[in-house]
């Protein structure tokens, strides 16, 4: 996912650590019974929105069934400086997750963005930065190990050519650094899936091909390696079609993995109106998506990312989610629902 935080959101989640209270679950709010879904249906969840919206936390709590924190365990977020971390907001997260009987999906370990300035704005030998990256991993999963079921280890490493992003991580450590960090996070919990989180390789192309090829070097290299996530972050007139997504599953599983469709969202244009007729088009994308992993025995979930529009990493102005501003679901819950029905 490639938001990138304000100032007032990075503001707001400091402050949630400092002794805020616990997020509140609306009286009457029921999680989905046993059994709702075939699939985990995952939102990513803000701390800072769960704490002011009730509306939002009593959508996330009746609809889904994980939880994804969707910024506190980024590492400009829960590790801001050398010797400091700030399990707080993601903390509350995960006590809401245990709460009301959602799994949890960790994200994320190793990005090339939300890093803080301590680790973009200095020259690191490739020790050293290896030190670092293995240390944080190992204190992040172990703050959490045992609760949360599966990590995006690696997020985004590719390039739209296929190429490994030249990032620091890649110029200081080379195309090593995945394996350390799959290895530190297993060392740290063995219990956890580990995944590989991908954007925009839902289709063939040279990103797909290049993240199939290294999930099998690192298969067969014996590196732990459980599964693939493919974001999916899409539009309405854009998005990749169901036998596309079943086509590129079906390859994972075929590589021993799990998959998963990992941030799903459906952005409508602009300039164009919220009509019932682009909503049933918003909801006719959503459905193939859940049909998609309801179709593949080895699609471990599917996870939107986000509640509802007010709240979106988009904006509400794209109207992406399966609630909208106001909290109200829309056809496209349906849809997802129907597709995923238990």
């Amino acid at each position: 996912m490639q938001a990138r935080l304000t100032v007032l959101a990075v503001a707001a989640l400091g402050l949630a650590g400092c002794g805020g209270p616990t997020i509140s679950v609306p009286s009457g709010a029921q999680p989905p019974p046993p059994g709702t879904y075939s699939r985990p249906l995952g939102m990513a969840v803000q701390e800072p929105a769960a704490e002011e919206d009730e509306g939002y936390v009593r959508d996330f709590v009746t609809t889904a069934t994980s939880l994804t924190p969707e910024n506190e365990l980024k590492w400009a977020i829960v590790h801001p400086e050398p010797s400091r971390y700030d399990f707080g907001p993601a903390d509350d997260l995960v006590d809401l997750a245990q709460r009301t009987g959602k799994r949890v999906r960790g994200h994320t370990l190793v990005w090339d963005q939300e890093l803080p300035a301590w680790v973009t704005n200095r020259t690191w030998t490739p020790d050293a930065l290896r030190a670092a990256l293995v240390e944080h991993i190992k204190t992040v999963v172990g703050h959490l190990r045992g609760k949360v079921a599966s990590w995006d280890v690696v997020n985004e490493p590719f390039s739209d050519d296929g190429n490994l992003k030249p990032d620091l991580f890649l110029r200081v450590l080379g195309p090593s650094y995945i394996e350390t960090a799959l290895r530190a996070a297993r060392a740290a919990d063995p219990d956890a899936k580990l995944f590989i989180n991908e954007l925009a390789a839902e289709r063939p192309g040279p990103k797909r091909a290049a993240l199939l090829g290294l999930a099998a070097q690192l298969r067969g290299g014996g590196v732990p390696l459980d599964g693939i996530g493919l974001q999916d972050h899409t539009t309405l007139d854009g998005a990749p079609s169901q036998a596309d997504l079943e086509d590129t599953m079906n390859r994972i599983a075929g590589l021993g993995l799990d998959v998963e469709l990992s941030e799903v969202d459906v952005a409508i244009p602009l300039a164009t109106a919220t009509t019932p007729a682009v909503l049933d088009q918003q909801a006719q994308v959503y459905g193939a998506q859940a049909s998609a992993c309801a179709a593949v025995a080895r699609c471990t979930g599917m996870t939107v990312w986000g509640v509802d529009d007010r709240w979106s990493w988009l904006g509400a102005v794209k109207r992406p989610l399966l609630f909208d501003a106001a909290a109200q679901q829309k056809p496209a819950l349906a849809a997802v629902r129907t597709a995923l029905r238990g």
